[in-house]
């Protein structure tokens, strides 16, 4: 059985309530995101909060930040959670990345395979090892200003990296210890081409699957009144569904043709979440989320749960309502949790 964790959002005053009732309900992670509030930060707040449970980014994004500033960060952060926390990083898409972040953009896969490497030789440094990484994109060849660190005995951050294509599955296999499955998904999308993409990335790599784990995030809407919830999850739907990156999540029930056609209501509609619902069937849902009332969702979740070692769940937040957000995160934490 996979365990289970969950993405928190919410004001800096809440955050830290919020991850010590995930823990006290039983989840064994908090996750948080970087949309509109910083990754590190926020995971600093629910690491001071809890005791047990692991806190993770997802994700933290790579780059915009130099590695060693991330290794850092996630070293600091392992010490002060007790080596509970767990790094993850997304590449982000091209244009996020340029206009939002005045960021370099090129060669992504290349790009977090090295961005990885730099980030251990960092926390190598920091253990006393006398090590450096020259790569082509990063470099990290001189150790901190007082020299090589003196903590041999101090355990290293978990790295898991975000990915959907094989070249950045590789990436992932070959030199993180775990991996990050975009929400956006579906159980035979799993089944049928992300597990089998991780296996052979692992075995060219030299890796066994039980050195590595495999995260897989879920669009999850649980409310009372069902319209509510599946609407929220085909607004979701609609969002991701209309990236090209993605018309492979479709395409594993035969859906290719949502991808046009959500591109198509986007455009025309001017990004109207009531026309991009309505564009989305109501098969899709069952599909491509966990999405209706607390006693319909527990068995939805199996579906996913039984192929990966964690999943995670996250509301939908595309023109979602904050209050609402809220109600159903509540509402995660109570149907998903222990008593």
């Amino acid at each position: 059985m996979a365990e289970t964790g969950v993405v928190l959002d919410g004001p800096y005053a809440e955050l830290g309530g919020l991850a010590a009732e995930a823990e006290r309900r039983g989840f064994d992670a908090v996750w948080v995101a970087e949309t509109t509030r910083e990754s590190m930060i926020q995971a600093t707040v629910a690491a001071q909060a809890t005791q047990r449970i692991d806190v993770g980014t997802n994700i933290t994004l790579a780059f915009p930040r130099s590695p060693t500033v991330t290794a850092m960060q996630a070293w600091d952060l392992n010490e002060l959670s007790g080596d509970r926390f767990v790094v993850g990083l997304g590449s982000q898409v091209k244009r996020i990345v340029e206009e939002r972040f005045s960021a370099t953009f090129d060669r992504p896969a290349k790009r977090m395979a090295e961005y990885v490497q730099a980030m251990r030789t960092v926390w190598q440094m920091e253990r006393g090892e006398d090590v450096r990484f020259d790569g082509e994109i990063y470099q990290v060849v001189r150790p901190g200003l007082a020299g090589p660190g003196s903590a041999t005995d101090r355990r290293l951050p978990r790295v898991y990296v975000a990915a959907v294509g094989p070249l950045m599955t590789r990436a992932a296999a070959r030199h993180a210890d775990g991996i990050l499955g975009h929400p956006f998904t579906s159980a035979r999308y799993l089944t049928d081409s992300v597990l089998p993409g991780i296996d052979e990335a692992l075995a060219e790599a030299g890796r066994g699957r039980d050195e590595f784990t495999v995260t897989q995030g879920v669009i999850t809407c649980v409310s009372d009144d069902r319209d509510e919830a599946v609407t929220e999850a085909k607004q979701q739907i609609a969002f991701y569904g209309t990236t090209p990156n993605y018309r492979a999540v479709f395409a594993s029930y035969g859906d290719e043709e949502l991808t046009d056609r959500l591109r198509r209501v986007f455009k025309e509609s001017r990004r109207d979440p009531a026309a991009m619902a309505a564009a989305v069937p109501d098969e899709a849902v069952e599909r491509y989320a966990v999405a209706g009332r607390p006693d319909e969702v527990r068995e939805r979740l199996a579906e996913i749960a039984d192929h990966v070692d964690h999943v995670v769940l996250g509301g939908a937040w595309f023109h979602v309502p904050p209050a609402r957000m809220r109600e159903n995160l509540d509402a995660i934490l109570e149907v998903f949790g222990g008593a």
